[in-house]
């Protein structure tokens, strides 16, 4: 069944990609004065629930045929079932160590209008008390085959409407608009380890401390063989009117290394989560 390798797609939001989120209030903000210090936590929590999104999807995407469930895990967990024009991924009630080391628990819920490879095809992923490492995970991400860009690579137009509370109760709640372009690793279906996206668009996140735009401002480079956004450029719109920019690097690198330009050209490094 070739299923598994035409949904695969589905994998990665927008990026990431995708990246979500918001910096505490601090005295740069409500002074709209520019420091060389200031809390980061916007940066890694938008980085956070943007590649869990991407990740619920390529656990969709590896659950696309009914032997997909071992490939997502290394214990006794993780089934799925397939009901006509839908399936559930389902990682039981308890944590589950899955093979890229992430536990998983809880329920993947996907439904589609066509095949994965097809131009128009919709494909929804939902959740259904569904955590990733204690994160949990609410919303929706739905995914529209574009066709093929002039390069023949397949691009899709993704969009998240969704919530992610972190361990310690904080909610960071996304809502953005993705184009994610399948650069490679698509002539390969059946391998999902070689595929590389490309992520664009913008959206805003919110958390605790307020709602802050954000802009894709270069393509970020997210490799399903790697837990971390590679390379691509992010700008923060704060309240107060001032802007940030999220670098993850140039050259492509699997690491949780970043950095935040302030207004001033002050530069601060950032350890992504």
């Amino acid at each position: 069944m070739k299923q598994y390798g035409i949904m695969k797609g589905i994998g990665i939001f927008a990026l990431a990609a995708s990246i979500s989120l918001f910096v505490a209030c601090n005295k740069e903000d409500n002074n709209t004065t520019d420091t060389t210090k200031e809390d980061t936590g916007y940066a890694s929590d938008q980085s956070l629930t943007e590649k869990i999104f991407d990740d619920a999807q390529t656990m969709a995407d590896k659950g696309a045929n009914n032997s997909g469930a071992g490939a997502f895990k290394t214990t006794a967990c993780g089934s799925v079932t397939h009901s006509g024009s839908s399936f559930v991924v389902d990682f039981g009630p308890t944590n589950c160590l899955c093979a890229d080391g992430r536990y998983r628990r809880g329920k993947i819920l996907v439904s589609y209008t066509g095949a994965y490879a097809d131009s128009g095809s919709v494909h929804t992923i939902g959740f259904d008390n569904y955590y990733q490492n204690d994160n949990k995970v609410t919303g929706t991400k739905t995914v529209t085959n574009m066709g093929r860009n002039g390069l023949g690579q397949p691009y899709f137009n993704v969009t998240v409407s969704g919530s992610v509370t972190r361990t310690d109760g904080t909610v960071i709640t996304g809502n953005w608009n993705r184009v994610r372009t399948w650069t490679q690793g698509f002539s390969t279906p059946i391998n999902w380890l070689d595929d590389v996206y490309e992520i664009t668009g913008s959206g805003s996140i919110t958390r605790p401390a307020g709602t802050v735009g954000i802009s894709i401002a270069s393509p970020l480079v997210v490799a399903l063989n790697c837990g971390y956004i590679e390379a691509g450029t992010v700008v923060y719109s704060l309240p107060s009117g001032l802007t940030r920019t999220l670098n993850y690097g140039t050259t492509p690198v699997c690491d949780n290394a970043a950095t935040l330009t302030l207004p001033s050209g002050a530069i601060i490094s950032v350890t992504l989560p």
